[in-house]
């Protein structure tokens, strides 16, 4: 191993206990990934034992939805009961564990686990910044836009909501579609760090970590897991505007429905936003107004925008290419010459009733 920071090869090339391979599998993490190495940073030895043996076959059913188990349980694996709940709460804090009504489980997927695990800068210490070296890969940080051939047309865990300044004078808005009236709808509401640009600590943003909005069942997940912190309707808001200047695109999950989280997201440290699926809107250009500034190109997060002629200008305006444009509306709020509109392009039942992502 090198004298400096070890490298990601580095990392993945340390031998660690095969119980991490074992835990990594449950999450459909493979044998020769990186989630085993992960694991290895997060969860002691003794910890991964308890992890292992769950779910508790020896719990109540009345127990109901918690992180609670069974005197019999430590038994088993020779600890006291106190010890196991410790290891238990520290891993549910750390994103690994999840309260069921079967008790503590270990996460379901990938996503569930990335989420959880990098959200809680309380151990970030304790994992040491090898756990984000790790989650980062290889490349240690996104490089490019999505470009055209990234943006894939199948179905999307995740669709885009216009930044709302773009489409407020607009009729026909759908509330789950303005983050006003999404906001409004929540009865919880927590701010939290990104994993993604936890997950990326050389991108070049500069957007502030503390980025992520939850709401619902997930933002009180991450209020009593010390992730989050309560904030009002009012507050979201003003977060989420504050990200403009970064071009942030605001993403949910891709139902009707905006009960688990609302995303800053931004190209240089998002790996779903080229996937996204676009909003009901989408840009375009008054030739008449368009100054050819460029600015909208600068602020494009997916290089939908280029210049072209225009016959009835003679000169060489904006032109918004419909196929790659996603309708996030950050083009339009930029606009110094408020050259650049939003349109309804998609019906109502574009955005689908419900699905889960985790």
């Amino acid at each position: 191993m090198s004298e400096d920071k070890p490298t990601y090869e580095e990392l993945i090339s340390q031998e660690i206990d095969p119980i991490y391979h074992e835990l990594a599998a449950k999450i459909g993490g493979g044998r020769s990934g990186t989630t085993p190495y992960i694991l290895a940073r997060m969860a002691n030895l003794e910890q991964a034992k308890v992890v292992a043996a769950l779910p508790d076959p020896d719990r109540e059913a009345t127990a109901g939805r918690s992180l609670e188990v069974s005197d019999k349980f430590a038994e088993k694996l020779g600890l006291d009961k106190e010890t196991v709940d410790k290891h238990i709460r520290e891993l549910y804090e750390k994103g690994l564990l999840f309260p069921t009504r079967g008790g503590p489980q270990i996460a379901r997927t990938q996503m569930q686990f990335h989420d959880a695990a990098l959200g809680n800068p309380k151990y970030d210490d304790d994992v040491g910044p090898e756990f984000f070296t790790l989650w980062g890969g290889p490349e240690g940080k996104i490089t490019r836009k999505p470009r055209p051939e990234s943006l894939r047309p199948q179905y999307s865990a995740f669709r885009i909501v216009p930044r709302w300044q773009s489409i407020k004078d607009l009729p026909d808005v759908l509330p789950h579609e303005d983050i006003r009236e999404i906001l409004k709808a929540q009865d919880k509401i927590a701010l939290l760090h990104c994993g993604c640009k936890r997950s990326f600590p050389n991108r070049d943003c500069g957007i502030p970590e503390e980025s992520c909005v939850s709401v619902g069942r997930t933002a009180e997940y991450n209020i009593d897991r010390g992730a989050g912190r309560e904030i009002s309707a009012e507050e979201a808001l003003r977060v989420i505007e504050s990200f403009d200047d970064h071009d942030t695109i605001n993403m949910v999950v891709n139902q009707k429905d905006v009960n688990q989280l609302i995303c800053n997201c931004h190209w240089c440290c998002c790996g779903a936003l080229a996937g996204a699926a676009k909003s009901r809107f989408e840009a375009y250009v008054d030739p008449e107004k368009c100054q050819a500034c460029g600015t909208c190109i600068e602020h494009c997060q997916y290089d939908a925008i280029s210049m072209k002629h225009y016959d009835e200008v003679d000169a060489e305006r904006a032109y918004v290419d419909p196929e790659i444009c996603r309708g996030c509306g950050c083009c339009v709020i930029h606009c110094p010459n408020e050259a650049r509109q939003m349109k309804i392009v998609r019906p109502p039942e574009h955005i689908p009733e419900a699905q889960g992502i985790y």
